[in-house]
């Protein structure tokens, strides 16, 4: 009987950790703009009717650029660099509402700047609205048909709806973004501060007693060895500083806390890779303590290089959040997906085995619209 209950808590248990796990799928939408532009292409699909759904934010320099998309057939609209004022887009960015076009290759309402790509794709009637926000176009949403046809005023209504919790998302993603931004300048400036005050004086020093040698070369040969000798317990001595903290900067030493660890380790992976990679945490977590806070490091790291090694993703997502008596970690990719073999490496294996020691977990799921999860859970000490 109790076996019995005990298996039962822990399928209660099981189930409630699922359930805040999708509710956290949801709120990141909120803290990360490709998940949110990501799920906008896929629902403005659903929500209309439309063969092809596409999303897109306005970047730097007023350009919009389509960076999600759901349903084409050919790239030529992947990654399309939208001026403002050009094609349906551009229209809707400057003039700040929602057209539609029923032909759009034969339309006078727009530019045909982009007219072979429309046509690569069979595109025919084409609704696009703007995400405005705050005062500002965030970006825009598509529906698209194969047809000609026209979009109802259900369709319109949900077109619009879906472009506003857009424009919500992609603001808050904005300032989540200059959050960890400013978070990550700090840990930089703070360790920039401890080189610049330990082997910046030590080799400072050195420099100036290497002038003063070379001042003074022709002083009497036991001098100039024993001050050789001096010289050289100094290299020695900042050498083995300068090594103590390359590692510090390598493996993070927890002093700067899990988030500020998490997004370096994101910030390393994108400069390695060129893969977009963010880092959110997603309520108040936690500190976990110093080795607990290494092992989930090790653990995150472990996913970013099976995601770089198997998975040829356009982003990644690394979330926390405070869950079940513990601390949850999601890395969730947007690539093709791992096979069976590839998600049992000994590399996650051994992860899985440290995170054990200590009560944890690791699994690794199939998203829904592409790509992998990898999902870390430790208990808090």
């Amino acid at each position: 009987m109790a076996q019995r209950h005990r298996a039962e808590r822990a399928a209660e248990h099981g189930q409630r950790f699922e359930q805040l796990l999708d509710e956290h799928s949801q709120v990141l939408h909120l803290l990360d703009d490709t998940a949110a532009l990501r799920g906008l292409a896929r629902r403005i699909r659903e929500e209309t009717g439309a063969h092809i759904g596409l999303a897109g934010p306005v970047e730097p320099g007023e350009v919009l650029v389509l960076r999600q998309w759901d349903g084409t057939w050919a790239t030529g609209l992947h990654d399309l660099h939208v001026a403002m004022g050009l094609g349906l887009g551009g229209l809707a960015v400057a003039e700040r509402r929602p057209v539609w076009v029923a032909d759009y290759c034969s339309s006078e309402l727009i530019t045909h700047d982009f007219d072979v790509p429309i046509s690569a794709d069979g595109i025919k009637t084409m609704l696009a609205v703007p995400m405005v926000r705050g005062g500002r176009v965030r970006g825009v949403v598509y529906a698209a048909m194969r047809e000609v046809s026209h979009f109802g005023g259900r369709q319109l209504d949900a077109a619009v709806n879906l472009a506003h919790s857009g424009g919500l998302a992609l603001e808050t993603a904005s300032a989540a973004r200059r959050q960890r931004e400013r978070a990550a300048a700090a840990e930089r400036r703070r360790i920039a501060a401890e080189l610049h005050d330990s082997v910046g004086a030590r080799l400072f020093r050195i420099g100036a007693e290497l002038r003063d040698l070379r001042t003074h070369s022709r002083s009497e040969g036991a001098e100039l060895l024993n001050r050789l000798a001096s010289l050289e317990e100094q290299l020695a001595e900042a050498a083995s500083v300068f090594r103590d903290s390359v590692h510090a900067l390598d493996h993070d030493e927890p002093s700067g806390g899990l988030a500020a660890a998490l997004s370096r380790a994101c910030a390393s992976f994108e400069r390695r890779t060129g893969t977009s990679a963010q880092a959110v945490e997603v309520g108040e977590v936690p500190d976990c303590g110093a080795a607990r806070t290494r092992v989930l490091l090790a653990a995150v790291r472990e996913a970013l290089l099976n995601v770089e090694k198997h998975a040829d993703a356009r982003s990644v997502l690394v979330s926390t959040i405070a869950v079940d008596g513990g601390v949850a970690i999601s890395v969730a990719d947007d690539g093709h997906g791992w096979s069976e073999s590839e998600g049992k490496g000994i590399g996650l294996r051994t992860t899985a085995d440290r995170l054990a020691e200590v009560g944890g977990t690791l699994s690794v799921v199939s998203n829904e619209d592409g790509g992998v999860t990898v999902r870390i859970w430790m208990p808090l000490p």
